[in-house]
């Protein structure tokens, strides 16, 4: 005898790519199984009357090791339909494999239990229907993939852009601060650095001295001119104390200013070696992060052309379940003689 079933593989949102509807035919036999079977345990031989072989197209030996969500066929239409008993045992259900590659070419093989011939019926519905479920989420797995890497690659091209722009603005910078100065490279540019750093401090040290010195004429010049009393002590200072006093002081502000002539040369070199070695320096960072970038969209472009020949190609444990032919062959667990 032969029934035909609607069984309709709907995705558990609007949003999921896979929606099919399998007509499945049951040929319902009372003939003695074929020994190849495989049986239920003896401890559950006596619950179950009937069990249904089908070949499913793919390589589901993924459930042999992640294991069939078999409880989530008790939340499909059919499962809610099962008799109490068939629910009641169904979360001991197992799910039978023999697909050993002779039988029929890239199908799995699968034996379904059931205590009656109806139950059968549908725990064959509910089990296409977890399997488009599984289906369903590896197709959404990869067309999330798919979203993230182009995502990714946008914020690649994008960061792209902004560092070459960023990029020709610092080397017009690069190429104006070149004119002013002569070095050819950072490494240069960072031993003049240190080397007037030192100047630097030799100058500031010199200068101190400078002032210091004037300071110390001035006092000088003060208390001698504080402590000549009389006409003669005044001509001695006149003639002699005062002219030496205010020659070394001209002197000493004369070579003030010329060190200040060169602190002042030594800090705009520097500065001009600063901003040469900082431009260089930040113009390498950014061709590292331009080379990060340019990896990362290549990247993120390979791995986006894999998943789409995946989307474009995908295996059929992606797609609705199809059954060989549509056929399900339901035996009765028991044969009396």
């Amino acid at each position: 005898m032969v029934l035909v079933l609607a069984c309709l593989c709907a995705p558990v949102s609007s949003a999921e790519p896979n929606k099919a509807e399998i007509e499945l035919k049951f040929d319902i036999r009372d003939d003695r199984p074929p020994a190849r079977h495989l049986m239920p345990r003896s401890s559950s031989r006596d619950v179950y009357t009937h069990y249904a072989v089908l070949f499913v197209k793919g390589d589901w030996d993924i459930y042999r090791r992640d294991g069939i969500p078999i409880e989530a066929m008790l939340e499909t239409y059919a499962g809610q339909s099962m008799s109490q008993l068939q629910r009641e045992i169904i979360s001991n259900q197992s799910i039978r494999f023999m697909d050993n590659g002779t039988t029929i070419s890239n199908y799995t093989y699968f034996q379904l239990f059931g205590v009656s011939q109806d139950d059968v019926q549908k725990m064959v519905s509910a089990f296409i229907e977890v399997l488009a479920s599984y289906a369903n989420k590896e197709m959404r797995r990869f067309l999330k993939e798919q979203q993230e890497y182009q995502e990714l690659i946008v914020e690649d091209e994008k960061g792209i852009a902004e560092k070459e722009t960023e990029q020709k603005d610092l080397n017009k910078r690069l190429e104006d601060v070149k004119k002013k100065v002569h070095y050819l490279s950072i490494e240069e540019a960072r031993k003049a650095i240190e080397e007037l750093n030192k100047t630097l401090d030799e100058l500031n040290i010199e200068i101190a001295g400078m002032e210091r010195k004037l300071i110390a004429i001035r006092e000088e010049h003060e208390n001698i001119k504080k402590n000549s009393q009389g006409v003669e002590q005044q001509k001695i200072y006149s003639s002699t104390i005062w002219p030496r006093l205010e020659q070394m002081r001209i002197d000493q502000i004369i070579e003030l200013r010329v060190a200040g002539v060169k602190q002042r040369t030594a800090m705009k070199i520097r500065s001009e070696a600063e901003e040469f070695y900082n431009l260089s320096k930040k113009n390498l960072d950014l061709l590292v992060t331009l080379d990060h970038f340019r990896r990362e969209l290549s990247d993120h472009q390979g791995s986006l052309d894999s998943v789409e020949l995946i989307i474009q190609k995908p295996v059929p444990e992606m797609l609705p379940p199809k059954v060989f032919q549509n056929k399900v062959t339901i035996y009765p667990v028991k044969v009396e003689d």
